[in-house]
């Protein structure tokens, strides 16, 4: 990044916000922006822009401060796959296919006409590349890449394939669209620890010195990302396409913790969205704090590069409210799934207004107690399991205003009986909307496919 005073001398020199001369701004005009999407795992909000102060994401918040950022921004599901999946699709999981995990022993996949990002922008001229991590699908050239970089997925390889895109792009006869894929801050934790700034502990986790050192880890990995992050953005920003590129930042779900990751909680699909366009409507240090999906990405990027926007897209477009055009919000409620994978019991569908949160489980199982007190790695490693208290009922209900991290079930109440009637028939209204195959009968997965065909095969 461009310290203070080097950005006050390039304005007296007459270049321009973040070290693009207006020559080189000129070369680029008529031509659609690049696209640079940054994901990486595991993160969620615990981001010092999204108000965990412990944490050092200096570049993040910084671009957060120059761009705009969606505070209540929500994945399609607690788990990495689907909700890569609706992001670069722009549909829910139960309708473009990819429910759960993709790898083995999963074998989720998106349906064979679906179509990624990459696809319908290389449709439209973009040059697209895939650098670092994917999980979507090991066919890139199906989902449209034209160039991977995809095999080796350590962040200093994944940085050096973005600052080699970025140093060449100027010269280049095609803006370019490039998803750079961290695997990064997904444990093992490996960065030693962060204490800083000292340690957050989220109040569903109870705060001991196994839980804060695991956290203190966790924190070390995040400043990493960030660190490295910043390097790509130091690369962009003294290069000559730095106002001619739109840079996107999220992550596919919550945090590596129970009460979040693997469960449709607030805090199991709140990730980060952050947008930076010199001199656009994606500047200005703004933050809106409308609903949003991580299906609406694609359509709003395709509005606002004034492409079709394809009919099947079930994500609705925010440029409006982005631009100042719309009053208000297109969306009044969010919905996302989990698809249980290894030992998780909690196959889930939810529903989150700018208040409630209504969850709705599928499978038996017990009702966590919150705050939990176990190690957090062990449970990550699907060998420990949450204390219980009983079991657990069909429907959850939270206030996340006066209870932001959930601690307080209000479902089960009497004065709440009409909201999770209402909540619940927008829920069902939204299943059948996507031909969610709970609604069908006990869920069918790719394993079980397998496995039956397996036994035929073998049987006669």
């Amino acid at each position: 990044m461009l310290r203070r005073r080097d950005f006050m001398k390039a304005v007296a020199a007459g270049t321009l916000g973040l070290g693009l001369p207006r020559q080189a701004q000129s070369r680029q005009s008529g031509q659609r922006p690049n696209i640079l999407m940054i994901t990486c795992h595991d993160i969620g909000q615990h981001l010092g822009c999204y108000g965990v102060k412990s944490v050092r994401t200096d570049n993040l918040d910084r671009l957060a401060a120059r761009g705009i950022r969606f505070s209540r921004f929500y994945s399609t599901s607690a788990v990495c796959s689907p909700g890569r999946g609706s992001l670069h699709t722009g549909r829910y999981p139960q309708s473009n296919g990819l429910m759960g995990l993709t790898h083995a022993p999963w074998w989720w996949k998106l349906n064979e006409d679906e179509r990624h990002t990459a696809a319908i922008l290389k449709d439209v001229g973009y040059e697209t590349h895939l650098i670092g991590f994917n999980h979507i699908d090991a066919n890139t050239n199906r989902l449209g890449y034209e160039y991977t970089a995809s095999k080796p997925c350590r962040a200093s390889e994944t940085v050096e394939a973005a600052r080699q895109l970025i140093q060449k792009a100027h010269w280049a006869d095609r803006p370019f669209f490039a998803k750079v894929g961290f695997t990064e801050v997904h444990r093992p934790f490996t960065h030693g620890a962060d204490t800083e700034k000292g340690v957050f502990v989220p109040p569903y986790l109870q705060n001991t010195e196994q839980v804060r050192a695991d956290l203190a880890a966790f924190q070390a990995m995040i400043r990493y990302f960030d660190q490295r992050v910043g390097e790509i953005f130091d690369t962009l920003y003294s290069s000559r396409i730095a106002s001619n590129t739109l840079v996107i930042m999220t992550a596919d779900h919550g945090i590596p913790y129970p009460g979040a990751k693997w469960s449709v909680r607030k805090a199991g699909i709140e990730v980060p969205l952050i947008l930076y366009q010199p001199e656009t409507c994606f500047a200005g240090g703004k933050t809106f704090d409308a609903l949003m999906s991580n299906i609406d990405v694609l359509p709003t990027l395709l509005d606002y590069l004034e492409v079709d926007i394809p009919s099947k897209i079930q994500g609705v477009s925010f440029k409006g409210l982005i631009e100042g055009e719309a009053a208000s919000s297109p969306r009044r409620e969010v919905f996302a799934q989990y698809t249980p994978d290894m030992k998780r019991d909690n196959l889930s569908r939810c529903i989150l207004t700018q208040r409630y949160h209504l969850i709705r489980y599928f499978d038996q199982g017990r009702t966590v107690d919150y705050p939990v007190d176990v190690n957090p790695q062990e449970f990550a490693n699907h060998h420990v399991r949450c204390r219980t208290k009983g079991a657990r009922p069909f429907v959850q209900l939270f206030d996340i205003i006066d209870d932001p991290y959930e601690l307080n079930d209000i479902g089960a109440k009497t004065e709440n009986a009409v909201l999770v009637e209402d909540l619940s028939r927008r829920l069902l209204s939204w299943m059948r909307e996507v031909d969610d195959p709970l609604l069908k009968g006990p869920l069918r997965t790719p394993y079980y496919d397998r496995a039956i065909h397996d036994l035929l095969t073998a049987g006669g």
